[in-house]
C-alpha cells in the first residue's frame, strides 16, 4: 500500500466529539515536542492577548515529544489565565510513523488533525509558535471578524506558494493564525488536509497543509484581512531545525533561524531542559570557521541578514518582551551585527568581512 493511500484509508472518517460544542474559539498550538521553549513563547505571546471569545488552549506536541515535556505544560499553564490548557497527543502508530518517515509537514498535519478533534468550539485558532502577536486584541478581532463575514477561513497573510496567483487563484490564505470553521474543516475528510499532490488545473501540483481544502472551497468562503498587521513572524523555524537534526555538519544556517532559537532559549526558558542547539559562543564562531556544526559562511547567508534583523528588532522593542528578555535579545545578538555592519546599516560584501576578521 502506498503512503497516500494509507492515509486515505486510515484518515477517512472524524472521530464524533464527545462533548457539546461551544461559541467562541480554541486556540491550537502546535509545539515541537522536544523544543518547550517554543510552548513557553506560545503561552507567554497568547497569555497577553485580549481573551473575549477564548474558550480553551490545546497544546498539540509532535512526534519528538519527550519526557518531561507534559510537566512544563503543567507548571507554565498555572501562569497562563486567558483560558484552560489541554494537551492532545498523537497516538502511538502517527508517534511511529511521523519518527520514520521524518516529514515535519507530515507531522504539522497530524497535529492539526488532534487538535480539531480535540476542540470543543466551532472555531478554532491554527497558532504558529514562531510567530509573535504583538496587538492585544488581534485574535479578538481575528475572530469577530471571521464571524461576521461568516466565512469558513479568516487569515492573515497571503498564501506564501506563488503558484496559485499565477494561476488566477487569488482567495487561498497562509495557514499561520488562521482562524477556520471546524464545521467547514470537517466537511472535508481528514486526509485532505494534508500536504499532498493532486492534479489542479490540467497539472499536478503540491498542495501544502490544508491548502488543497481551501482549493476546493467557494472563494465567497475565504478571506483574510487587508493588510498584514499586529505580529512579526519568522517562518519555518521548526522545519528547518529538523532539517539541521538530519543534516551532516556542518549546516549553514543561512536564514539565522537556528541563531534566532537561541537567542530565545535564553530568553524565554527558564528550565533546565538539554536543548540540541549549539550555544551561542559556539554559533558566533561558526562566522569564520568552516568546520563548525552551524557556519554563517556564503553570501546568500549575509544577504538575508537584513530581514531577519528587521524583525528581531520589531520584537525586541515590542511590548510583549520584558526589560529582561528585551536586554537578552539586544546583548546576544551584538555580536553578528558587528560582523555584518547592522549597528552603521551597512551590509558590505560578507567575503570582506571575512577577510578583515
Amino acid at each position: 500500500m502506498k503512503l497516500n493511500d494509507f492515509y486515505k484509508f486510515f484518515y477517512s472518517k472524524w472521530e464524533k466529539s464527545p462533548e457539546a460544542v461551544a461559541d467562541g474559539y480554541s486556540i491550537i498550538m502546535q509545539t515541537p515536542g522536544d523544543l518547550p521553549f517554543f510552548l513557553k513563547i506560545a503561552l507567554d505571546v497568547c497569555a497577553k492577548q485580549n481573551s473575549e471569545h477564548l474558550v480553551e488552549t490545546i497544546v498539540v506536541p509532535d512526534s519528538q515529544l519527550k519526557r518531561g515535556f507534559t510537566e512544563l505544560v503543567k507548571t507554565w499553564s498555572k501562569d497562563y489565565s486567558v483560558s484552560p490548557v489541554r494537551v492532545a497527543k498523537f497516538q502511538p502508530l502517527e508517534m511511529l510513523l511521523n519518527r520514520y518517515h521524518r516529514n515535519p509537514f507530515n507531522n504539522c498535519w497530524h497535529q492539526l488533525i488532534r487538535g480539531i478533534e480535540a476542540s470543543r468550539t466551532n472555531y478554532c485558532l491554527l497558532h504558529d509558535v514562531d510567530l509573535f502577536l504583538l496587538e492585544p486584541d488581534l485574535l479578538k478581532k481575528h475572530y469577530e471578524s471571521c464571524v461576521e463575514k461568516q466565512v469558513a477561513c479568516m487569515g492573515v497573510s497571503e498564501v506564501w506558494d506563488p503558484w496559485f496567483k499565477e494561476n488566477g487563484v487569488d482567495h487561498i490564505v497562509a495557514t499561520w493564525e488562521l482562524m477556520f470553521d471546524v464545521n467547514w474543516a470537517k466537511s472535508f475528510e481528514p486526509w485532505e488536509h494534508r500536504a499532498h499532490y493532486e492534479l489542479a488545473l490540467g497539472e499536478l501540483h503540491s498542495f501544502d497543509m490544508m491548502l488543497w481544502t481551501q482549493y476546493q472551497t467557494q472563494p465567497n468562503r475565504i478571506t483574510r484581512h487587508e493588510k498584514e498587521w499586529g505580529f512579526v513572524h519568522f517562518n519555518h523555524v521548526t522545519s528547518t531545525y529538523r532539517r539541521f537534526q538530519q543534516h551532516k555538519a556542518p549546516y549553514e544556517d543561512s536564514y539565522f533561524r537556528l541563531l534566532l532559537m537561541r537567542l530565545l532559549i535564553n530568553a524565554y526558558d527558564p528550565s533546565d531542559w538539554a536543548y540540541d542547539i549549539p550555544s551561542l559562543e559556539y554559533l558566533c564562531q561558526g562566522v569564520t570557521d568552516p568546520s563548525h556544526r552551524v557556519t554563517y559562511l556564503q553570501e546568500e547567508t549575509r544577504l538575508h541578514y537584513p530581514e531577519f534583523r528587521t524583525k528581531l528588532q520589531q520584537l525586541i522593542e515590542s511590548p510583549i518582551l520584558d526589560d529582561q528578555q528585551a536586554t537578552t535579545l539586544s546583548q546576544g545578538i551584538t555580536a553578528f551585527d558587528r560582523v555584518y555592519g547592522y549597528a552603521k546599516n551597512q551590509f558590505v560584501p560578507f567575503g570582506a568581512l571575512i577577510s578583515a576578521a
